[in-house]
């Protein structure tokens, strides 16, 4: 049986548990069909849902005149269909306008909630949203968390429309005659989700697998669940002030990761847990010591017996213990000490110019597998202009880094060798020229004296 629009938004609603009786409903409307959609299928299953609907639009100012034919549409719905409305005018400040704008709407959204006395907020995302979402998290190399896509509900946020495609969308626009904005800036193929839904998704959907949309959001889902699953399970290792070292050996290092993330949210500073600082306390819980410490952003966790402890302070000298982890495309890599790493990809005539933060890789000459650790005793690289073999300790004492940071600067690796000493050294190996086609740029974005 081929579900309508509003039955599948009723299922998503039902599964997820989205809407309750008497609730307060937001509707988000730009315009879009998405939108329209949304604001015009509540409207008619307010009755059987037993809800209010009031709706809300923010203009970003960024089309200029399109931008505000799109907010007088949207004030003509409102008048139209009776309901009450916030629409307000804003400007995105600089930066990545796509972000910016994401968080500005999305601040705006929770003001209109509360004057319009909403207690929950529903967007137009749909399926074909999800999929798009996830394909992109692939191409950057995101874990379970990320391929989790777009959650049905966070917060008081609400997609009651996730299991929808496009296709239920305008058909249920058609059928009741309705007509919407188009922004014609979804097509500008500079951006890479425009790129991914003309281009990417329906070509892959056409060589591959037809249901393509539908198989991404179904993974989504998969994802989410056992992700949730894994939540439950490392938050038995994560209850109290402290972390308890013998149960981080116990568990297995997933869990582990998971259960230091639980604990950081709860009993750290506000700043985010590096990758790198997971895996030092990880390290630090499995040494013979019954002492040490870590430093991590906003202070210092310590060992003290068979426990970790979080104390906030200023940056405390660097620990020494040892940690190791993979760097990870398109992802900066906060490290302990207060070190920021980020790997991308470009061809060889946008990489730019090496320099002591920017090391360029010839990436047709390394595996691609790249990791970062700090300093081991007898570590040596071939550094570039130097003839043989030099110690980092050497290396790092001539550049004049501080003592206190030594332990802890981070060494990148590719095929287990040295390959950049950040801010120090570069070896000679697989170093660009001109019959190189492709790049690896390894980029210092913040190193322990700049600030965030």
């Amino acid at each position: 049986m081929v579900r309508t629009f509003l039955d599948t938004i009723r299922a998503c609603v039902r599964r997820h548990d989205l809407l309750s009786s008497g609730d307060r409903v937001l509707a988000a409307v730009s315009g879009g069909a998405d939108s329209v959609a949304l604001l015009v299928g509540l409207l008619e299953l307010r009755a059987s849902l037993d809800i209010t609907v009031v709706m809300a639009h923010l203009d970003h100012g960024l089309r200029g005149d399109e931008s505000t034919r799109d907010r007088a549409f949207v004030a003509e719905l409102a008048r139209r269909y009776d309901v009450p409305s916030m629409i307000e005018t804003g400007r995105v400040p600089p930066g990545n306008v796509e972000n910016e704008a994401r968080r500005l709407r999305y601040e705006f959204l929770e003001r209109a909630a509360d004057r319009l006395g909403a207690n929950k907020i529903a967007t137009g995302h749909t399926r074909d949203d999800q999929a798009e979402t996830v394909l992109l998290r692939v191409l950057r190399g995101a874990g379970r968390r990320g391929l989790g896509g777009i959650h049905p509900r966070r917060g008081r946020i609400v997609r009651p429309m996730l299991a929808c495609d496009r296709l239920q969308v305008r058909g249920f626009l058609v059928d009741r005659g309705l007509e919407w904005r188009r922004d014609y800036s979804n097509f500008d193929m500079a951006l890479e989700r425009s790129r991914v839904r003309h281009g990417f998704l329906p070509a892959l959907a056409r060589e591959f697998n037809p249901r393509l949309a539908a198989a991404l959001a179904s993974l989504a889902d998969v994802m989410r669940e056992e992700d949730q699953l894994l939540d439950r399970l490392a938050a038995v290792g994560a209850r109290g002030e402290a972390l308890e070292t013998s149960l981080l050996q116990a568990i297995e290092a997933p869990l582990a990761r998971r259960a230091v993330r639980q604990w950081w949210r709860r009993q750290g500073s506000d700043r985010r847990l590096g990758r790198a600082h997971v895996e030092a306390l990880r390290q630090l819980a499995a040494r013979a010591s019954d002492d040490g410490e870590i430093a991590v952003p906003g202070g210092v966790v310590a060992r003290e017996g068979r426990h970790l402890r979080f104390h906030a302070g200023p940056a405390a000298a660097a620990s020494g213990a040892p940690w190791q982890v993979p760097l990870v495309p398109n992802e900066d890599l906060q490290t302990p000490g207060g070190w920021c790493l980020r790997l991308t990809e470009s061809p060889a005539g946008d990489a730019g110019t090496p320099s002591d933060a920017v090391c360029l890789v010839d990436a047709d000459r390394v595996s691609g597998a790249f990791t970062v650790r700090n300093r081991r005793p007898g570590d040596r690289l071939h550094a570039l202009g130097l003839d043989g073999h030099t110690s980092v300790k050497r290396l790092l004492s001539a550049r004049r880094v501080p003592r206190r940071l030594r332990d802890d600067h981070p060494l990148v690796l590719s095929d287990g060798e040295i390959l950049w000493v950040p801010g120090a050294a570069r070896s000679d190996r697989a170093l660009i020229g001109p019959a190189t086609t492709r790049c690896w740029i390894i980029r210092l974005v913040r190193s322990p004296n700049e600030s965030e």
